[in-house]
């Protein structure tokens, strides 16, 4: 049975001066998958919220702080693989608890975000980053540190804190997720001056795109908040490699379809020119003939738009796409000349048609 010191469905104060910690006992065949633990949860507790709690308190008393996760896990590994190795080994770093704490919370319905970023305070000649996790309770945003609460004993000093008492202690890279209407500086000094920032809106767009885009958004808000600090510049750095990691993907995909395309308009060219050679054997309609390159013509546009596209992001060292163009272009103007063939044939009487095969 799982057991706390809440009655089931009570309030609890999340203000960032404490709340009750709940003691959590889960079975072991319960807490081996993500799914199964908000599951077992979701029997015990009632409402979103208290059931929010429980999965924070489970991990801050069950997931274990251990460094030698920095060298176990690794943020190439896709995100149910990350959780899964989390709850099996049941520790990790500041990454491991909030991929972990957010998952959950989003199980159970919230929307959550993993925010990265650093402590104040702390030395700049470190490179000792940080994580935690924003979630939207009753619209709106609150931040969670399990990472914090786990390594330091009594109540929950970091669940559920509002934006404006946890920017005292921790300091996002990306400025977005101060969650503030007026944010505040690298420097950690209040911007009273500048206009009403709408986060809430901001973030709803931010939370709706893509990887890639995310990752464009990000650099741009760093870049105008000016990074100032060692760390904040690797953290910039790091960005930015993931927009070359993540738009060299996209170079690639865009590089094969293209390929694809060539391949298939060529087969679409052979198998005319076979037909032909056939001497338009079997019988096919003139509408059907005068389609039967369209096709071809259409993939190759396709496949010069995608090339278009490739590096504009990062330059492209790796894709030969002036080959694939040139052998575009050969076969665009093979098409060419067959379709004035096929044009030349329609639009000559029936009797003379048979008559073209021997010119």
């Amino acid at each position: 049975m799982l057991s706390c010191g809440v009655v089931s469905g009570q309030a609890w104060s999340g203000n960032g001066e404490g709340s009750s910690r709940f003691s959590v006992i889960i079975p072991d065949s319960m807490s081996l998958s993500a799914s199964n633990l908000v599951s077992f949860i979701q029997q015990q507790y009632h409402t979103p919220k208290t059931q929010l709690q429980a999965a924070y308190s489970w991990i801050t008393r069950h997931i274990r702080y251990n460094s030698d996760s920095t060298y176990f896990l690794n943020r190439n590994l896709d995100h149910d693989t990350r959780i899964a190795v989390t709850l099996r080994r049941r520790k990790g770093v500041c990454e491991n608890y909030a991929d972990l704490f957010a998952d959950l919370a989003t199980r159970i319905g919230f929307t959550a975000y993993v925010v990265y970023g650093y402590p104040l305070g702390i030395s700049m000649r470190t490179n000792t980053g940080h994580a935690w996790c924003a979630v939207n309770v009753d619209d709106a945003w609150w931040l969670f540190d399990p990472t914090w609460d786990a390594t330091q004993p009594g109540n929950l000093r970091y669940f559920m804190v509002s934006p404006e008492i946890f920017i005292q202690s921790h300091m996002p890279f990306d400025p977005l997720w101060q969650l503030l209407e007026r944010p505040v500086n690298f420097g950690n000094n209040n911007a009273g001056k500048k206009n009403i920032f709408h986060y809430r809106d901001s973030v709803k767009v931010f939370l709706q795109l893509d990887s890639l885009q995310q990752c464009l958004a990000i650099e741009r808000r760093m870049r105008n908040a000016g990074a100032n600090n060692q760390l904040i510049r690797l953290w910039q750095g790091y960005n930015r490699m993931n927009i070359a990691i993540i738009a060299g993907e996209q170079d690639m995909q865009l590089y094969n379809a293209a390929v694809g395309y060539l391949n298939e308009a060529t087969d679409i060219f052979n198998s005319f020119v076979h037909y032909r050679n056939e001497r338009f054997r079997p019988y096919k309609t003139d509408a059907v003939l005068k389609q039967m390159l369209v096709p071809a013509g259409k993939l190759i546009t396709e496949a010069n738009e995608k090339l278009d596209r490739i590096g504009l992001l990062v330059e492209n060292f790796q894709y030969d796409t002036e080959g694939i163009r040139r052998q575009l272009n050969v076969l665009k103007s093979r098409i060419e000349e067959q379709s004035e063939f096929i044009n030349y044939y329609l639009a000559a009487a029936t009797a003379e048609r048979e008559k073209l095969w021997y010119k």
